[in-house]
Protein backbone atom coordinates (compact mmCIF):
# COMPACT_ATOMS: atom_id res chain seq x y z
CA UNK A 1 0.00 0.00 0.00
CA UNK A 2 1.08 3.24 -1.01
CA UNK A 3 1.50 5.69 1.73
CA UNK A 4 2.00 8.76 -0.87
CA UNK A 5 -1.55 10.38 -1.79
CA UNK A 6 -0.58 11.49 -5.15
CA UNK A 7 -3.66 13.95 -5.84
CA UNK A 8 -3.07 15.95 -2.46
CA UNK A 9 0.72 15.88 -3.00
CA UNK A 10 -0.27 17.04 -6.91
CA UNK A 11 -2.44 20.51 -4.85
CA UNK A 12 0.42 20.67 -2.06
CA UNK A 13 3.25 20.72 -4.83
CA UNK A 14 1.58 23.35 -7.27
CA UNK A 15 0.80 25.67 -3.72
CA UNK A 16 4.47 25.14 -2.49
CA UNK A 17 6.20 26.03 -6.02
CA UNK A 18 4.37 29.17 -6.03
CA UNK A 19 5.98 32.67 -5.77
CA UNK A 20 4.50 35.60 -4.56
CA UNK A 21 6.03 38.96 -5.31
CA UNK A 22 6.50 40.94 -2.69
CA UNK A 23 7.68 44.22 -3.10
CA UNK A 24 11.02 43.26 -0.89
CA UNK A 25 11.71 41.29 -3.92
CA UNK A 26 11.70 44.48 -6.42
CA UNK A 27 14.21 45.88 -3.95
CA UNK A 28 16.47 43.11 -4.26
CA UNK A 29 16.58 42.61 -7.56
CA UNK A 30 17.30 46.03 -8.56
CA UNK A 31 20.74 45.87 -5.93
CA UNK A 32 21.57 42.94 -7.61
CA UNK A 33 21.59 44.56 -11.09
CA UNK A 34 23.41 47.59 -9.76
CA UNK A 35 25.92 44.95 -8.12
CA UNK A 36 26.43 42.92 -11.69
CA UNK A 37 25.83 46.52 -13.66
CA UNK A 38 29.22 47.40 -11.75
CA UNK A 39 30.79 44.10 -11.53
CA UNK A 40 30.10 44.30 -15.91
CA UNK A 41 31.54 47.67 -16.09
CA UNK A 42 34.89 47.31 -14.34
CA UNK A 43 35.34 44.35 -15.76
CA UNK A 44 35.03 44.92 -19.18
CA UNK A 45 38.15 47.91 -18.80
CA UNK A 46 40.08 44.95 -18.50
CA UNK A 47 41.98 45.85 -15.14
CA UNK A 48 42.04 45.18 -11.79
CA UNK A 49 38.72 46.23 -9.89
CA UNK A 50 37.01 45.50 -6.49
CA UNK A 51 33.77 43.36 -6.52
CA UNK A 52 31.07 45.21 -5.13
CA UNK A 53 28.44 42.52 -2.37
CA UNK A 54 24.86 42.40 -1.44
CA UNK A 55 24.18 42.43 2.77
CA UNK A 56 20.97 41.20 3.23
CA UNK A 57 19.61 40.86 7.20
CA UNK A 58 16.01 39.84 8.47
CA UNK A 59 14.88 37.71 11.16
CA UNK A 60 14.95 33.62 10.87
CA UNK A 61 11.60 32.50 8.69
CA UNK A 62 11.33 35.91 7.24
CA UNK A 63 12.04 34.67 3.68
CA UNK A 64 15.52 35.83 2.84
CA UNK A 65 16.80 32.41 1.32
CA UNK A 66 13.72 31.94 -0.64
CA UNK A 67 14.18 35.27 -2.44
CA UNK A 68 17.63 34.99 -2.54
CA UNK A 69 17.52 31.03 -4.40
CA UNK A 70 14.53 33.40 -7.06
CA UNK A 71 17.03 35.76 -7.57
CA UNK A 72 19.88 33.68 -8.45
CA UNK A 73 17.87 31.01 -10.10
CA UNK A 74 16.81 34.50 -12.82
CA UNK A 75 20.31 35.50 -12.87
CA UNK A 76 21.38 32.33 -13.72
CA UNK A 77 19.40 31.59 -16.40
CA UNK A 78 21.78 32.44 -18.74
CA UNK A 79 21.01 35.62 -19.92
CA UNK A 80 23.41 37.86 -18.01
CA UNK A 81 26.49 37.61 -19.89
CA UNK A 82 29.52 39.25 -19.03
CA UNK A 83 32.47 41.59 -20.95
CA UNK A 84 34.21 37.74 -21.64
CA UNK A 85 30.99 36.56 -23.52
CA UNK A 86 30.11 33.84 -20.63
CA UNK A 87 26.93 34.04 -18.78
CA UNK A 88 27.28 35.25 -15.33
CA UNK A 89 26.48 32.46 -12.64
CA UNK A 90 26.47 32.17 -9.02
CA UNK A 91 26.36 29.37 -6.66
CA UNK A 92 25.38 29.08 -2.84
CA UNK A 93 26.62 27.41 0.15
CA UNK A 94 24.76 27.15 3.38
CA UNK A 95 26.56 27.77 6.62
CA UNK A 96 25.85 25.27 9.62
CA UNK A 97 27.24 26.35 12.48
CA UNK A 98 30.86 27.36 13.73
CA UNK A 99 33.36 26.86 10.81
CA UNK A 100 37.03 28.19 10.66
CA UNK A 101 38.13 30.18 7.04
CA UNK A 102 39.00 27.04 5.83
CA UNK A 103 36.64 24.83 6.32
CA UNK A 104 34.28 27.82 4.50
CA UNK A 105 37.08 27.03 2.14
CA UNK A 106 36.52 23.24 2.35
CA UNK A 107 32.19 23.93 1.71
CA UNK A 108 32.77 26.43 -1.22
CA UNK A 109 35.02 23.73 -3.30
CA UNK A 110 32.81 20.87 -2.52
CA UNK A 111 29.44 22.04 -2.34
CA UNK A 112 29.57 25.33 -4.75
CA UNK A 113 32.03 24.56 -7.10
CA UNK A 114 31.41 20.43 -7.14
CA UNK A 115 35.10 20.27 -6.55
CA UNK A 116 36.65 17.54 -4.52
CA UNK A 117 38.39 18.94 -1.98
CA UNK A 118 40.69 17.04 1.03
CA UNK A 119 41.35 18.24 4.56
CA UNK A 120 45.18 17.67 3.58
CA UNK A 121 45.10 20.70 1.68
CA UNK A 122 46.29 24.01 3.33
CA UNK A 123 44.22 27.23 3.80
CA UNK A 124 45.71 29.02 1.50
CA UNK A 125 45.43 26.35 -1.07
CA UNK A 126 41.97 25.73 -0.70
CA UNK A 127 40.76 29.17 -1.47
CA UNK A 128 43.09 29.77 -4.25
CA UNK A 129 41.50 26.57 -5.50
CA UNK A 130 38.29 28.48 -4.77
CA UNK A 131 39.32 31.49 -7.02
CA UNK A 132 40.58 29.12 -9.84
CA UNK A 133 37.87 26.99 -10.02
CA UNK A 134 35.52 30.19 -10.14
CA UNK A 135 37.24 31.41 -12.91
CA UNK A 136 37.29 28.38 -14.75
CA UNK A 137 33.80 28.06 -14.52
CA UNK A 138 32.17 31.47 -15.19
CA UNK A 139 30.83 32.19 -11.48
CA UNK A 140 30.99 35.58 -10.80
CA UNK A 141 29.40 35.54 -7.17
CA UNK A 142 28.95 33.57 -3.74
CA UNK A 143 25.71 33.20 -1.55
CA UNK A 144 26.53 32.47 2.02
CA UNK A 145 23.49 31.77 3.85
CA UNK A 146 23.15 31.73 7.47
CA UNK A 147 26.59 33.52 7.40
CA UNK A 148 25.90 34.46 10.93
CA UNK A 149 27.12 31.28 12.14
CA UNK A 150 30.83 31.98 11.12
CA UNK A 151 31.42 34.77 13.44
CA UNK A 152 30.64 33.00 16.60
CA UNK A 153 34.45 33.12 17.82
CA UNK A 154 36.68 35.45 19.55
CA UNK A 155 37.08 39.12 18.21
CA UNK A 156 40.39 38.02 16.39
CA UNK A 157 39.08 35.19 14.43
CA UNK A 158 36.02 37.31 13.22
CA UNK A 159 38.98 39.94 12.33
CA UNK A 160 40.55 37.63 10.19
CA UNK A 161 37.27 36.49 8.44
CA UNK A 162 36.06 40.07 7.46
CA UNK A 163 39.51 41.04 6.17
CA UNK A 164 39.60 37.43 4.05
CA UNK A 165 35.80 38.31 2.91
CA UNK A 166 37.22 42.01 1.53
CA UNK A 167 39.91 40.19 -0.02
CA UNK A 168 37.57 37.89 -2.05
CA UNK A 169 35.70 41.16 -3.62
CA UNK A 170 39.58 42.86 -3.84
CA UNK A 171 40.80 39.25 -5.43
CA UNK A 172 43.27 40.51 -8.60
CA UNK A 173 42.66 37.34 -10.45
CA UNK A 174 39.00 37.07 -10.06
CA UNK A 175 36.85 38.89 -7.80
CA UNK A 176 34.15 37.64 -6.39
CA UNK A 177 30.39 39.34 -5.91
CA UNK A 178 29.41 37.96 -2.09
CA UNK A 179 26.07 37.83 -1.50
CA UNK A 180 25.51 37.46 3.17
CA UNK A 181 22.42 36.77 4.08
CA UNK A 182 21.86 36.54 7.73
CA UNK A 183 19.91 37.43 11.04
CA UNK A 184 20.18 40.72 11.63
CA UNK A 185 23.20 40.11 13.95
CA UNK A 186 25.55 39.64 10.98
CA UNK A 187 25.34 43.50 10.22
CA UNK A 188 26.91 44.34 13.11
CA UNK A 189 29.75 42.04 12.13
CA UNK A 190 29.73 43.95 8.41
CA UNK A 191 29.63 47.08 9.56
CA UNK A 192 32.73 46.63 12.21
CA UNK A 193 34.97 46.58 9.35
CA UNK A 194 34.66 50.00 7.28
CA UNK A 195 36.38 48.73 4.29
CA UNK A 196 33.94 45.43 3.71
CA UNK A 197 31.08 47.53 4.80
CA UNK A 198 31.84 50.27 2.27
CA UNK A 199 31.59 47.45 -0.88
CA UNK A 200 28.53 46.19 0.55
CA UNK A 201 24.34 47.25 -0.45
CA UNK A 202 22.28 46.13 2.72
CA UNK A 203 18.93 45.00 1.97
CA UNK A 204 17.08 44.45 5.25
CA UNK A 205 13.60 41.94 5.34
CA UNK A 206 11.30 43.17 7.87
CA UNK A 207 8.92 41.55 10.28
CA UNK A 208 5.06 41.96 9.74
CA UNK A 209 3.63 45.02 11.30
CA UNK A 210 -0.01 45.21 11.91
CA UNK A 211 0.15 49.15 12.54
CA UNK A 212 1.39 49.12 9.32
CA UNK A 213 -1.22 50.04 6.25
CA UNK A 214 1.04 48.51 3.48
CA UNK A 215 1.95 45.26 5.43
CA UNK A 216 -2.03 44.69 5.69
CA UNK A 217 -2.66 45.22 2.36
CA UNK A 218 -0.07 42.68 1.79
CA UNK A 219 -0.79 39.95 3.73
CA UNK A 220 -4.58 40.42 1.66
CA UNK A 221 -2.81 40.25 -1.66
CA UNK A 222 -0.75 37.47 -0.66
CA UNK A 223 -3.88 35.15 0.77
CA UNK A 224 -6.23 36.05 -2.12
CA UNK A 225 -2.90 35.22 -4.13
CA UNK A 226 -2.67 31.49 -2.70
CA UNK A 227 -6.42 31.09 -2.42
CA UNK A 228 -7.24 31.49 -5.77
CA UNK A 229 -4.19 29.12 -7.00
CA UNK A 230 -5.67 26.80 -5.05
CA UNK A 231 -9.24 27.47 -6.19
CA UNK A 232 -10.49 28.50 -2.99
CA UNK A 233 -12.95 31.62 -1.98
CA UNK A 234 -11.17 33.22 0.59
CA UNK A 235 -13.27 36.43 0.79
CA UNK A 236 -15.12 35.65 4.01
CA UNK A 237 -11.90 35.76 6.21
CA UNK A 238 -10.84 38.99 4.60
CA UNK A 239 -10.42 41.14 7.35
CA UNK A 240 -8.00 43.27 9.44
CA UNK A 241 -9.13 41.07 12.77
CA UNK A 242 -8.36 38.28 10.70
CA UNK A 243 -4.79 39.40 8.96
CA UNK A 244 -3.86 40.41 13.14
CA UNK A 245 -4.36 36.89 13.73
CA UNK A 246 -2.80 35.14 10.97
CA UNK A 247 0.26 37.55 11.83
CA UNK A 248 0.17 36.76 15.72
CA UNK A 249 0.11 32.81 14.66
CA UNK A 250 3.15 33.35 12.66
CA UNK A 251 5.27 35.52 14.71
CA UNK A 252 5.05 38.04 12.59
CA UNK A 253 7.31 36.26 9.81
CA UNK A 254 6.24 36.14 6.14
CA UNK A 255 7.66 33.18 5.29
CA UNK A 256 5.78 31.26 8.20
CA UNK A 257 2.44 32.99 6.68
CA UNK A 258 2.48 31.11 3.79
CA UNK A 259 3.47 27.97 5.22
CA UNK A 260 0.33 28.02 7.35
CA UNK A 261 -1.37 29.59 4.80
CA UNK A 262 -0.64 26.33 2.26
CA UNK A 263 -1.32 23.98 5.06
CA UNK A 264 -4.89 25.82 6.10
CA UNK A 265 -5.72 25.81 1.97
CA UNK A 266 -4.78 21.87 1.78
CA UNK A 267 -7.05 21.05 4.20
CA UNK A 268 -9.94 23.15 3.00
CA UNK A 269 -9.00 21.08 -0.16
CA UNK A 270 -9.36 17.84 1.21
CA UNK A 271 -12.89 18.89 2.63
CA UNK A 272 -13.76 20.29 -0.55
CA UNK A 273 -16.29 22.81 0.27
CA UNK A 274 -14.68 25.33 -1.74
CA UNK A 275 -14.12 27.95 1.16
CA UNK A 276 -11.65 28.27 3.69
CA UNK A 277 -12.70 28.87 6.95
CA UNK A 278 -11.15 30.23 10.85
CA UNK A 279 -11.68 26.22 11.49
CA UNK A 280 -8.95 25.43 8.66
CA UNK A 281 -6.57 27.78 9.79
CA UNK A 282 -7.04 26.73 13.47
CA UNK A 283 -6.86 23.40 12.49
CA UNK A 284 -3.70 23.36 10.52
CA UNK A 285 -2.06 25.94 13.62
CA UNK A 286 -2.31 23.43 16.21
CA UNK A 287 -1.62 20.36 14.13
CA UNK A 288 1.72 22.17 13.13
CA UNK A 289 2.89 22.99 16.22
CA UNK A 290 1.42 19.89 18.48
CA UNK A 291 -1.11 22.53 20.72
CA UNK A 292 -4.43 21.23 21.88
CA UNK A 293 -7.64 21.15 19.71
CA UNK A 294 -8.85 24.75 19.39
CA UNK A 295 -5.94 26.22 21.35
CA UNK A 296 -4.98 28.77 18.65
CA UNK A 297 -5.20 32.59 17.86
CA UNK A 298 -7.89 32.15 15.54
CA UNK A 299 -10.11 30.81 18.31
CA UNK A 300 -9.25 32.88 21.41
CA UNK A 301 -10.52 36.38 21.93
CA UNK A 302 -7.01 37.52 23.93
CA UNK A 303 -4.77 36.12 21.41
CA UNK A 304 -2.74 38.28 21.74
CA UNK A 305 -1.92 38.00 25.43
CA UNK A 306 -1.73 33.95 25.17
CA UNK A 307 0.78 34.32 22.34
CA UNK A 308 3.37 36.20 22.58
CA UNK A 309 5.96 36.51 19.21
CA UNK A 310 9.09 35.16 20.34
CA UNK A 311 7.43 32.10 22.25
CA UNK A 312 5.55 31.34 19.26
CA UNK A 313 8.15 31.28 16.86
CA UNK A 314 10.51 29.08 19.70
CA UNK A 315 7.48 26.34 19.00
CA UNK A 316 7.27 26.84 15.18
CA UNK A 317 11.35 26.06 15.20
CA UNK A 318 10.69 23.05 17.86
CA UNK A 319 12.51 24.95 20.58
CA UNK A 320 9.80 25.33 23.37
CA UNK A 321 6.39 24.06 24.23
CA UNK A 322 3.16 25.70 26.09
Amino acid sequence: MSFVNIGLAARISALQAAHYGFPRAERLRKAMSWVLTDYYSKMSLQKPFEARGLLVTGPSRIGKSTEIRKLLSDVNDGTTLMPDGRPAKFVSVILNGSLTWKDLGMHTLNRGLSYPATGRMTQRQVWDRVIHQAKLQGIVGIHYDECQHIFSKNAEARANILDSFKSLLKQSEWPLILILSGVDSLAHHIVSEEQLAFLMKRVTFCEISISNTDDLRELHALCHAYAAKAGIEFGALASRDFYERLATACAFRWGLVVELLIEALVLEDKENSGQVTLAHFCRAFTSRLELRAGYSPFSIDDYDVLFQPQKVFEIWEGKSAY
